[in-house]
């Protein structure tokens, strides 16, 4: 039975000629269509099937291109976003850097002016921030961060510097706590230093006031009559002198520290009075030196 079956449903086994017999059939075939086409008789229905055709590759040409470069955008894109990170991420760094750096250098700053101030002069100084200006219009005074415990003492001297002026007298010291000093400042009506102009070979000597309401500037009254005193002159710290009565907590100031120029002098009965701007305005000044010592 099965046998019978097999005998049924046997294939037809396969010819071996066959793959010869396409192979050839394809060859003449491609032999053919190549000399028609050489004859030119392929060429209207090659033209036809391009102008059908054509439309639909381009189309695809160009899905194609369009891919590419939105591929490529995609990808720009992203790599934008990297480096515009990693940019943020480096002026970042560098703003902190500066930050770190900015108040170094105006320390280094002002150390480097203290040294070539302590060279110039038998001065020892020492540098102190303004904390703070008065807040009562009806006196002149200023806060620095420095007291008795860095060797703050009353009645020393505070000088400042702006721009290409010399070091000058902006205060002198009124009181004194732990880590803190109020200076009043020498355009204050209570300010009252003994100053001196070097005339010839003369010292003329006066006493200094201040007068802040009238564009801070300076007031030098006893000034003797017969001084030949000029405009322009330059006026200095005088110490502490008995003559023009200073107060005794003045003596910490040393002789010879610049205040400002002449501006005016005027004859009175039997002496002269004449007008100084100082050299430094202490209403400008942010930071300033204490004159902690100065050889005789």
């Amino acid at each position: 039975m099965r046998d019978r079956l097999d005998d049924q449903i046997r294939l037809p086994s396969a010819n071996p000629r066959r793959p010869l017999f396409l192979l050839l059939t394809f060859l003449t075939l491609a032999l053919a269509l190549l000399l028609l086409d050489q004859q030119g008789i392929l060429r209207p229905l090659r033209d036809r099937a391009s102008s059908l055709l054509g439309p639909a590759l381009g189309l695809l040409a160009n899905t194609r291109i369009q891919a590419e470069q939105l591929t490529r955008g995609v990808g720009d894109v992203a790599r934008l976003r990297d480096e515009n990170s990693r940019l943020r991420a480096e002026i970042s760094r560098l703003q902190a850097e500066l930050a770190r750096a900015e108040p170094l250098v105006l320390e280094n700053s002002r150390l480097r002016r203290q040294l070539r101030i302590e060279e110039s002069t038998p001065w020892q100084l020492l540098g102190a921030e303004i904390s703070a200006f008065t807040p009562d219009s009806g006196r002149r005074t200023l806060r620095v961060a420095s007291g008795s415990d860095q060797g703050v003492k009353v009645g020393m001297a505070v000088i400042g510097q702006e721009g290409s002026s010399p070091p000058a007298l902006i205060g002198v010291v009124e009181a004194v706590e732990s880590h803190s000093a109020t200076v009043l400042m020498i355009t204050d009506y209570g300010s009252a230093v003994s100053a001196q102009v070097y005339e010839d070979l003369t010292v003329v000597e006066g006493l200094l006031r201040g007068q802040w309401q009238r564009g801070s500037r300076l007031h030098m009254e006893q000034i003797p009559r017969t001084a030949q005193l000029k405009i322009g002159d330059i006026v200095r710290t005088a110490g502490l002198t008995n003559r023009t009565g200073a107060r005794l907590d003045m003596a910490a100031i040393p002789p010879g520290i610049p205040i400002g120029t002449i501006l005016d002098v005027r004859a009175t009965d039997h002496t002269q009075t004449a007008e100084v701007q100082p050299f430094v305005d202490p209403d400008q000044v942010r930071y300033v030196w204490i004159i902690l010592s100065h050889a005789e």
